[in-house]
């Protein structure tokens, strides 16, 4: 049986910022949405300037620079392991990106010090997959479209459920529930800490995260 190490209330805020409570996130075997809120003090970010967390039933999101974020106390994991992150972008351009850290270290240090693996997705319904190693970002995956993708309309995006399930020797992304790609697990860095990143100048909620530990079926894309 795998374990939920953490999971984030699964529901949409409705209405502005304002009408968004100042605390709150759901934690696993809560009473119900609401039972338990999520605050800006159980997350930590890098850079640490520069964003903007706002609490509630969703943790909103506004950056300046792009930020990389992660749960405060968040131990490194090791795989097996499946991470998945609810997120709807609110604001910003087009082709500016949101999705998951996995793999990291150093992420209190220097961006040209840190390291870690992730996957994005963006509004023209495409997704990436790259590496941090210090100062060099290599691609594994360039921006590749998908329809499984929820691509932004006028008033804004939709939400997305981004997925990576980090094997022994594989790796699988997923979007809304479909594989977008599966790449092996020694073109990336899959031990260390999880989180989200999301890029400059967008608004968007975090309305769920979830890790859990244990075995992943390691298949061949289809």
């Amino acid at each position: 049986m795998r374990a939920t190490l953490f999971l984030l209330a699964a529901a949409v805020l409705a209405g502005c910022a304002s009408d968004r409570p100042d605390s709150g996130a759901r934690e696993p075997g809560g009473d119900g949405p609401g039972a338990h809120r999520v605050t800006p003090a159980e997350w930590r970010t890098a850079p640490a300037q520069g964003v903007v967390l706002r609490g509630g039933e969703a943790l909103s999101v506004e950056t300046g620079p792009h930020v990389v974020l992660w749960r405060a106390g968040q131990a490194p994991l090791e795989p097996p392991y499946t991470i998945r992150a609810r997120m709807q972008k609110l604001h910003g351009r087009l082709h500016e990106g949101y999705g998951i850290v996995f793999g990291a270290e150093s992420l209190e240090a220097p961006e040209a010090e840190q390291r870690y693996s992730y996957f994005l997705v963006r509004g023209d319904g495409s997704f990436l997959i790259r590496r941090r190693a210090g100062a060099e970002v290599p691609v594994v995956r360039a921006w590749t479209t998908n329809p499984s993708i929820r691509r932004d309309n006028e008033e804004g995006g939709h939400p997305n459920e981004v997925e990576v399930q980090v094997g022994a020797d594989s790796v699988g992304f997923l979007v809304n529930g479909t594989q977008v790609a599966r790449v092996a697990a020694s073109e990336l860095d899959v031990a260390g800490i999880p989180g989200v990143r999301v890029a400059h100048q967008v608004q968007l909620e975090l309305i769920e995260f979830e890790v859990e530990a244990g075995a992943q079926d390691e298949e061949a894309a289809g």
